[in-house]
């Protein structure tokens, strides 16, 4: 009864309460005394009420990845001088998109790292508005199953978002209420800066059956990073025939079981989104900004704004290699 009347997430944090309270939760170190570890269950029980009542996030407390289970066999580092073509190319062109435009001019590699960079332009190639953008792995790169992870800083700023994700062209075949032809797989997108207690959290998600009346989708929760946009954190997608296992600076967040894990193979995308969306206007397409959430709300002094990317590295479980 209650799965039908509760999203996933707040199933989640029933279940998590629940073994909190019988102390089944991860919530201490072994070996730490009996008042440290009540002040920690108090602790976590209370997040978990924010968490399940307010939508605050969630403190990573599942298992760590062990990386010396992985072979490393897929990366861009962003070492070069330019973008590395035969790894990236650009995700749909010169376009509209929501509440900006997707250029291609936006992403380019920068002492190291791949830059996204947000910026206003007065005199830009689809007109004056806001430009940024979006890269993918369509194509050049794909994979099933593996451990898919990126290392960046994200653009802080009111109203755009930028994010680590995962598609195939399955999405768009005919719906049949499962993953199984391909899905889009939101490793993270970071839309939380103006949010309060969630200002330094990320949210993941996982998407299926197309964007139209037979979409489905799930909001596996909101997670805290480390200060994400001043400094480099890690979020990773661990994906096996039966799960999705999500990380957060090499901790599990959260996982997916059943029609929400697909079995084809999936591209790699880093973007940036300005918050409003597309509308025809005068028999053109124009992107037009979230009132609620505006980009110009900003101080225009932090701008440009960039999303850096230090590296994507892609594994195979070393059995599955053998």
């Amino acid at each position: 009864m209650l799965d039908s009347l509760l999203a996933f997430r707040e199933q989640r944090m029933l279940q998590r309460l629940s073994e909190a309270m019988r102390g089944a939760y991860p919530v201490h170190a072994p070996g730490t005394s009996p008042i440290t570890k009540l002040v920690a269950m108090v602790v976590v029980i209370s997040e978990l009420l924010g968490a399940l009542f307010f939508g605050y996030p969630q403190t990573p407390r599942g298992q760590a990845i062990n990386l010396d289970e992985w072979e490393l066999v897929w990366s861009d580092e962003f070492d070069g001088e330019s973008l590395d073509i035969s790894k990236w190319k650009s995700c749909y062109g010169n376009i509209p998109r929501r509440g900006g435009f997707w250029d291609d001019d936006q992403s380019f590699v920068q002492d190291g790292n791949l830059i996204i960079r947000t910026e206003y332009k007065e005199n830009g190639r689809m007109g004056s508005g806001w430009y940024t953008g979006a890269i993918e792995t369509k194509g050049l790169f794909e994979q099933q199953y593996g451990y898919f992870e990126v290392s960046c800083i994200c653009p802080g700023g009111v109203g755009l978002w930028a994010a680590f994700w995962m598609m195939s062209d399955g999405v768009f075949a005919t719906p049949d209420g499962t993953a199984n032809d391909g899905g889009e797989i939101d490793i993270f997108e970071s839309f939380f800066y103006n949010q309060g207690r969630s200002h330094d959290a990320i949210s993941s998600a996982v998407h299926f059956d197309g964007y139209g009346d037979a979409h489905q989708s799930v909001l596996v929760g909101h997670y805290k990073g480390r200060n994400i946009y001043t400094e480099y954190n890690t979020y990773g997608l661990e994906w096996n025939e039966n799960e999705l296992i999500f990380y957060v600076n090499g901790v599990e967040t959260d996982r997916l079981t059943g029609k929400w894990v697909p079995h084809v193979a999936e591209y790699l995308l880093l973007s940036v989104e300005v918050a409003g969306q597309v509308k025809n206007i005068n028999g053109a397409e124009v992107p037009v900004l979230d009132p609620n959430n505006n980009i110009e709300d900003n101080d225009m002094s932090i701008f440009p704004l960039d999303f850096k990317v230090d590296y994507v590295r892609v594994y195979q479980r070393k059995d599955a290699i053998a």
